[in-house]
């Protein structure tokens, strides 16, 4: 499923669009319908399922513009809908992928969908790794991977919610993953970088994961952390 958020106060232009999706996109599923900037800002803030958000220029507390400025860091599409032709160029600006005008025409609006939709599903397909056990496949999103542990043959995958077990072991992962995601921390563990909040110093680490979880940090790389550290303050 493509999970979507449709920004918009006209209560007409909001049957519109969820009629049109159900109609020729049935993969597409609404999760919420906001008329307000600072509710909408809130729930994109706070969700990392979101692959596609609608957006009218014009909205109650602001603008779609101010939406995007404030949830930037995301990495979801944006449609903008509007009856306003000025604002394509500032929409384009804010990395928008399409913009269509009201009244929607059938044609223009499949158009358009048709390239975000190919543009999402191959975004999802870049940021998912399918995890092998017994035959089947899981898919995660690499986000929400917090570290990977070496169980023998075997390998722990430790996300936010869950631990799951993979037929493969942690140096299949190493050479599969995405390197400027994730780095070895020891011949046990590998990290996300992107869940690291501190790294404790001594004559090896420790370092302190969003959820909480120690991992351990070999001598031999303390080093590269450190530098690691180092840089992303100096680009805070």
């Amino acid at each position: 499923m493509i999970n979507c958020v449709i920004v918009e106060d006209d209560l007409i232009s909001q049957q519109v669009l969820l009629q049109k999706l159900k109609l020729y996109y049935p993969q597409c599923e609404v999760l919420k319908i906001f008329d307000d900037k600072d509710e909408a800002i809130s729930y994109l803030q706070s969700r990392d399922e979101v692959h596609l958000v609608f957006l009218d220029v014009q909205i109650n507390g602001g603008t779609a513009l101010d939406i995007l400025a404030a949830c930037e860091e995301k990495s979801f599409e944006s449609v903008f809908v509007t009856a306003h032709d000025h604002y394509a160029i500032d929409a384009l600006n804010a990395a928008a992928s399409y913009y269509l005008l009201k009244p929607l025409r059938n044609e223009d609006f499949k158009r358009g969908m048709d390239l975000v939709l190919s543009k999402i599903k191959k975004s999802v397909n870049s940021n998912t790794i399918l995890v092998p056990y017994k035959g089947s496949y899981s898919p995660i999103k690499y986000y929400d991977i917090i570290y990977f542990e070496s169980d023998g043959a075997y390998t722990n995958i430790v996300t936010k919610d869950e631990r799951i077990v993979s037929s493969k072991n942690l140096g299949y992962y190493e050479k599969t993953i995405p390197k400027e995601q994730f780095m070895r921390s020891h011949h046990s563990y590998i990290v996300n970088v992107k869940h690291m909040q501190l790294l404790i110093k001594g004559r090896t680490g420790t370092l302190k994961m969003s959820t909480g979880a120690e991992i351990p940090v070999a001598q031999r790389r303390m080093q590269e952390f450190l530098q690691f550290f180092t840089e992303a303050r100096l680009n805070d």
